[in-house]
């Protein structure tokens, strides 16, 4: 499906107070069960997560699952998904991302949701993909879709959590940072319109980030499985475990956010990998 296409539609979260999200990014879970990313059952990792997610978190509104939920394109990976999801009891929603097809019938397209929102925030979801291309790009259709949105936050006195898949600025990783959104500073004359807080949360990086640029606070969260190491020339692993990212927004507009990781269990991955992508 097309971009145009594939994110539409709006959420109502029955949820009027603070809302509680949780971030799973990075999955790629591959064509068949157990299959492996360097050495790494993702299949095995994802459902260590969720596992924690349910130890740890009571009240989760939705779940932002944000790209590369497929780790070789394959189909039937989705269904999986949905079926680790399903005993989460809150609703998930989907972002693709540059290892993601999207192509057939099993792909759950009703998960590729453009917005949800409460009385105070809004959330956006981009689609930041590029067909072919590992680096992340905001299309028209994308930008516009901000656009709208910040004006909506704006009438609305609503905060505004945007998503995408791609970070839209540089981590310090030399062989990583060239794959961020490339027309990032479009996306940035949008957001500083907005005269409530923003916030934008992203993957692809497989690391956690924290940092403010203008007048936004920009988070992107550890995989389900292989973590890249920080502040790397060259492609590294990192042996960290894997984790998700939970944010709890007020009606104020404070952020509270942290990333969590497996810790009861041991998922050794391949350090000597040179890559993968």
């Amino acid at each position: 499906m097309t971009a145009e296409q594939r994110l539409r539609g709006e959420y109502q979260l029955a949820n009027g107070g603070a809302l509680t999200l949780i971030q799973v990014t990075d999955t790629h879970l591959m064509a068949t069960p157990g299959g492996r990313l360097l050495n790494v059952d993702t299949d095995d990792s994802l459902a260590a997560v969720i596992e924690l997610v349910l130890q740890q978190q009571s009240d989760t509104d939705a779940l932002l699952i944000t790209g590369d939920i497929s780790g070789d394109g394959a189909d039937s990976a989705y269904g999986r998904l949905a079926q680790a999801l399903s005993v989460v009891p809150a609703p998930s929603f989907w972002l693709p991302g540059n290892h993601d097809e999207c192509r057939g019938d099993e792909t759950h397209a009703d998960r590729f949701i453009r917005c949800l929102s409460n009385p105070h925030w809004l959330v956006v979801l981009l689609d930041s993909q590029q067909s072919g291309e590992v680096g992340g790009y905001l299309a028209a259709p994308e930008l516009q879709a901000l656009s709208r949105s910040v004006d909506r936050a704006n009438q609305e006195g609503k905060h505004l959590l945007v998503a995408t898949h791609h970070p839209l600025h540089p981590l310090g990783c030399d062989w990583l940072d060239p794959q961020r959104v490339a027309n990032a500073a479009a996306f940035e004359v949008e957001v500083e319109r907005c005269r409530q807080q923003v916030v934008v949360v992203s993957g692809h990086v497989h690391q956690a980030s924290d940092q403010r640029v203008g007048s936004a606070r920009y988070l992107t969260t550890p995989s389900t499985c292989v973590q890249f190491a920080p502040n790397q020339v060259e492609f590294k692993v990192d042996d960290a475990a894997p984790g998700y990212r939970w944010l709890r927004l007020s009606p104020q507009g404070q952020v509270e956010t942290g990333v969590e990781r497996v810790t009861h269990r041991s998922f050794p991955v391949d350090l000597g990998s040179a890559g993968y992508l």
